[in-house]
């Protein structure tokens, strides 16, 4: 590709470097004759269409031999193996494949996702998980792992509804326990975790709702001239005395 780049003539670079959003038709019209004029752009195509070659080509058996492997690693606990096996898998898995009832491809990614998860690559494992469901959105393991990095990411109300879904797609009395029980763990870390905040507040002030009776009394300072002073302690956000104006006066224009 470098090599194809380096060919195009500086002219031409200049044209499409000047070029606007309108000039698109015209300058990607130029582009194309120019390298449909090339005998090594033609190589080049022919080298990613060719299944020989495998540069672009998709194979159903490769990827589910490559993610069989990426299954062992897993259960030894080789995450990053599996990690590896997977994404090789997704090179090669043909878009429209099966594996068993569902799309391969969406497999391939919830497995990926499910490696990410155990490494602590949080980001990517909810990109993974978004990826399966654009091409399976009745997925429900997609669905589960997705509400399992929202709630390790403390994102609560987001993973209770993708567990919600989650458990409405599955299928198995098994996998409904599963959801079921990460449901209610879920709940119970939501409401420890609002307590504490509540707790939390608390503390920064804390007010009592016994009336607290404050004494004051009248003094005259030098220079101030007369006041009022507490004889004790006033508790924050009390009130300590309150009267009307004595009198009023408005201002008008003539």
């Amino acid at each position: 590709m470098e090599r194809l780049k380096s060919m195009v003539p500086d002219t031409l670079k200049a044209v499409v470097g000047a070029s606007s959003a309108d000039d698109i038709l015209s300058t990607s019209s130029s582009l194309l004759h120019f390298f449909l004029a090339l005998p090594e752009f033609q190589l080049m195509v022919r080298d990613l269409v060719d299944p020989e070659r495998c540069v672009c080509g998709k194979n159903k058996d490769a990827a589910l031999d490559a993610k069989q492997k990426g299954n062992l690693c897993f259960s030894s606990a080789d995450f990053s193996g599996a990690l590896a096996f997977y994404s090789q898998a997704l090179i090669v898995a043909p878009f429209d494949a099966r594996d068993k009832d569902k799309n391969l491809v969406s497999v391939l990614y919830v497995n990926r996702a499910v490696a990410l998860y155990k490494l602590g690559f949080k980001i990517e494992c909810l990109r993974d998980c978004n990826r399966a469901l654009q091409i399976s959105p009745g997925y429900a393991k997609a669905w589960y792992w997705r509400g399992k990095i929202n709630a390790s990411s403390e994102n609560y109300e987001d993973a209770m509804a993708d567990l919600h879904v989650a458990n409405l797609m599955e299928t198995s009395s098994g996998g409904k326990r599963q959801i079921e029980g990460e449901m209610k763990l879920l709940q119970v870390q939501f409401t420890r975790m609002s307590g504490s905040l509540t707790q939390h507040d608390e503390n920064i002030i804390k007010i009592s709702d016994v009336p607290h009776e404050v004494k004051v009394k009248s003094i005259v300072m030098p220079h101030k001239g007369r006041g009022m002073a507490s004889t004790g302690e006033i508790p924050p956000s009390y009130l300590v005395h309150s009267e009307e104006p004595y009198a009023a006066g408005f201002l008008t224009r003539l």
